[in-house]
């Protein structure tokens, strides 16, 4: 069975796409970063370049990590699709790869994001944690 899967993951600074090797591995041949321009230009180039590589590299499998709910059109794909938040996504993997049960994973980027992982699984829906836009001041003797 083939391991090859492709991942999107559009956070708030860019979107990067990219299609494993035969191992399930990053592949840094098969990886894109698209500068953000506008939506529409951005899901273009990602749904182009997806099409263009598929016939080289078959992948069995979408992973979509997004910082934003998407309308997601699933007419034009034929391969399960999992879809988690830019946040979420890492975490998920984190918990895979170390075994922990339950973490908390706080990102400070564009904003400051937090997601739980209770029993490894995401904490979802009204409960969400969101640690949202902090400012950050400088202390007076900086």
């Amino acid at each position: 069975m083939s391991l090859i899967v492709a991942g999107i993951e559009m956070g708030g600074t860019g979107c990067k796409v990219a299609i494993s090797g035969e191992n399930g591995r990053y592949d840094s041949q098969y990886s894109l970063q698209i500068l953000p321009t506008t939506s529409e230009n951005t899901l273009n180039a990602t749904y182009n370049w997806l099409g263009s590589k598929k016939l080289e590299r078959p992948f069995v499998a979408l992973g979509i990590a997004c910082f934003r709910s998407i309308d997601l059109d699933k007419t034009n794909l034929n391969e399960p699709i999992a879809f988690e938040t830019d946040v979420n996504a890492p975490t998920v993997i984190e918990v895979a790869l170390q075994g922990d049960a339950s973490l908390a994973y706080i990102t400070i980027g564009t904003g400051v994001c937090i997601n739980l992982i209770i029993e490894t699984r995401s904490v979802h829906g009204l409960i969400h944690s969101k640690g949202a836009h902090i400012q950050c001041q400088g202390l007076s003797i900086e």
